[in-house]
Formats: C-alpha cells, sequence, structure tokens
C-alpha cells in the first residue's frame, strides 16, 4: 500500500501539467541520465488507493545530486551511468512487482542543464552550459562555431577520465547521421583540432543559420576544412548546398597550378558533370544564373567571369587573372547593367550584368616613342650578334 506521503505528493501534481514524448525528441537509449533531471511517471487509472474516482495520475520525480532517484515505498534507484530507458524498464519493472502488474509509463520531464570546456578552434572558448537533449553542434554553436581553421572531421570530445571520442560533424551536416552529432554529457570536454588544409567554398548558396558558427555563417565565401577524397559536388553540399537561382550546371572549381596562372575544372552540383575530386587550397565555385561578369583593360584575361551573388571588384579581377603590369589600380571603373558608369572600390559589391574596367597608366608620347626604339635597339643588336 502506498504510504501517505506518496499519496500527498501525488495530489499535489498540477492536472494541467503535460509532459513531452521522448520518442519524438531522442533516442531513450542514447540519454544519460544526469543529477537535476525530473522524471515523469503516468499511473492509469489515477493514484492507487487513493479512494478518487478522479485524480491525477502524472507525478514528477527529481534525481538527486548524488545521482539516487527516490520514488516512495519503492527501492532506491541508482541512475549513475543509467540512460533513460533502461531507467523505464526499471521503474516499469518496479510498479509491475509492488503494484500486481500494473502498468505505468515513465519519461523526461526536464533535462538539467550543466557547463562543459569548449577549446581549440571555435570562436569564442571557454565554459558553455547545456543540457543532456543538447548536441555537439548546438554546444560550439554556443561557443561561437568552429573556426575556418578547424577540424570539423574529427572532433574530440574528452571524458573526465581522459578517453576521448573522435566525431564527423560532416557526416552529420551532409548524411544527417545522428551518431555523428551526439548527446552532451555531464563531466566531458570538447576540443576542435586545427585543419592542415583549407579549401574554399564560394557563390550563390543556400547557407543556413550560423549553426556552426563562423563555418556555417549566411556569406557567399566560406572557408572549410579541406577533406582528402571528397568532391566539389560533396562540398557544395557540406556548406548548405547550392542556392535556387545557382546555375547547377556551370560550376566550376578554380585551382591555382604551379605557373600560377588559375584553370577552370567545371563540374555540376546535379551530377551531369563528371566529379572533381578537391586539392588543398581549391575554390569551388557555384555561379549563380544571372550570368557572367566582365572584365576588360589591363587584366591578364579579359574573359567573362561567372557571376556569384555578393562577391567584389577584387574577387572578379583576381577571377580574371590580376592586374596587368600597366594597370591603373587606384582608378577601376564599374559600368551597371543599365549603363551608368561609377568609380569602384575594390571592397564594392558587384551586382549582376556589371562590367569592370581596368584603365591603363597614363603614358606620355616620348615613353611610347622610347620603347619601341628600345624594341628595334635591342633587335638590330641581336641580330649583328647572330650574322656578324
Amino acid at each position: 500500500m502506498l504510504n501517505t506521503g506518496f499519496g500527498f505528493l501525488l495530489l499535489m501534481v498540477m492536472q494541467a501539467y503535460t509532459p513531452f514524448t521522448p520518442a519524438d525528441y531522442f533516442d531513450p537509449g542514447e540519454y544519460q541520465i544526469s543529477p537535476g533531471d525530473e522524471i515523469w511517471v503516468s499511473l492509469p487509472g489515477g493514484i492507487p488507493f487513493s479512494g478518487l474516482e478522479e485524480a491525477v495520475s502524472v507525478v514528477l520525480f527529481p534525481v538527486a545530486l548524488d545521482g539516487i532517484l527516490n520514488i516512495p515505498a519503492m527501492p532506491r534507484i541508482d541512475t549513475n551511468g543509467m540512460t533513460l530507458q533502461v531507467l523505464q524498464d526499471t521503474i516499469a519493472g518496479l510498479f509491475a512487482d509492488v503494484y500486481r502488474g500494473m502498468n505505468v509509463s515513465v519519461g523526461l520531464a526536464r533535462s538539467a542543464s550543466f557547463q562543459i570546456p569548449v577549446t581549440g578552434q571555435v570562436g569564442r572558448p571557454g565554459i558553455v552550459t547545456v543540457n543532456g537533449l543538447s548536441r555537439l553542434t548546438e554546444a560550439l554553436g554556443s561557443a561561437g562555431g568552429v573556426t575556418s581553421t578547424g577540424a570539423t572531421s574529427e572532433v574530440l570530445v574528452i571524458s573526465l577520465d581522459g578517453d576521448s571520442t573522435a566525431f564527423n560533424l560532416n557526416d552529420f551536416l551532409v548524411n544527417g547521421n545522428m551518431n555523428s552529432n551526439p548527446l552532451m554529457l555531464r563531466n566531458s570536454r570538447i576540443h576542435v583540432q586545427t585543419t592542415a588544409a583549407t579549401i574554399i567554398v564560394e557563390g550563390a548558396l543556400a547557407v543556413p543559420l550560423a549553426e556552426l558558427g563562423t563555418v556555417l555563417i549566411p556569406t557567399k565565401r566560406i572557408p572549410v576544412e579541406f577533406i582528402p577524397g571528397e568532391c566539389a559536388r560533396e562540398a557544395v553540399a557540406r556548406v548548405g548546398g547550392a542556392s535556387s537561382v545557382a546555375n547547377l550546371d556551370g560550376c566550376y572549381v578554380c585551382r591555382i597550378n604551379t605557373d600560377s596562372v588559375p584553370a577552370m575544372i567545371p563540374f555540376s552540383v546535379q551530377g551531369a558533370v563528371a566529379p572533381v575530386q578537391l586539392q588543398p587550397g581549391d575554390r569551388v565555385v557555384v555561379p549563380s544564373s544571372f550570368g557572367f561578369i566582365s572584365v576588360t583593360g589591363q587584366v591578364i584575361a579579359t574573359a567573362p567571369v561567372p557571376y556569384s551573388p555578393g562577391m567584389t571588384v577584387s574577387y572578379y579581377i583576381g577571377m580574371a587573372g590580376g592586374y596587368s603590369s600597366v594597370a591603373r589600380r587606384n582608378s577601376i571603373n564599374m559600368v551597371l547593367s543599365d549603363g551608368a558608369k561609377i568609380d569602384a572600390e575594390l571592397t564594392d559589391v558587384v551586382p549582376p550584368g556589371a562590367t569592370i574596367e581596368v584603365p591603363r597608366i597614363p603614358v606620355k608620347f616620348w615613353e611610347e616613342y622610347l620603347t619601341i626604339l628600345t624594341g628595334i635597339a635591342t633587335v638590330v643588336i641581336a641580330y649583328q650578334s647572330i650574322f656578324n
């Protein structure tokens, strides 16, 4: 029979309380019970032996600071190291034994908050507050997110006794594998290592909100970790995929070869073009369907450059091979799609359909002639050296 204390505790629970269903949010077999958690128990038919026809059937029990869960008229339950699934089975078994097969439902009413250190390549290293329902990405977001030099392929979660487990967050970001984005545990810490090399993904990207801070900020030019064996299409998916205005079949990888001349290697987000395996330092470009930006004048290659939303004048000049030796760098013009001509700064964002003009430095007429005469003299001297 229930003692008086148990009956009084049950009657004190608010009738309006509605617990959430753990299965809707996480795997009870993954969640670790922590001191400060609250557990709900639903008793069918109201409070046993209360004599009330309509009684509150849900009651809360807190887990004490030493990890012990006390349910009146039941043996003490040591929850240290216990998952929610095991606790559910344990409480259900106790009620079935004591009350002749009574079936009860058990769940998590509240997850206790605790603090863990986050170190390494994050925006704000230090102590962050999480709870047992917080996942690794949320803890990293609270620490300012992984920086562009952080290795998201091998984030370490280290226990109090020094054991460490490496988690590949890229597997979660690309494939949605929750095993790579674990729930946080009390008495653990997170360390983000420095990546060996990086790539840049830029252009018309559907970048999500800051889930991992610096890595996933809503920008159009994102430095991320280089992953050996990854292809360009996978890198685009890793940062959130292409936007609705992207030219999916016009993507390319910009790679600087040994002769310092950029090469453009095409690929398709849709898979219409063969995959391009990435190398450290590559720039993966997803152009917009808006078309091209013309770069004319004193640049190495005066070819149209695929338009990428949010990119600046300096970006397009760089994509055209950079300045020639006679470029007038402090007097760049930008002709807009409506014909208007403006003075442009290197940091100005280039709108769709614009043309960038890089003028030549002023040269006096006698300097032109001097250059020509010098060239002729060089040819004459070379001729005489050969035939005399």
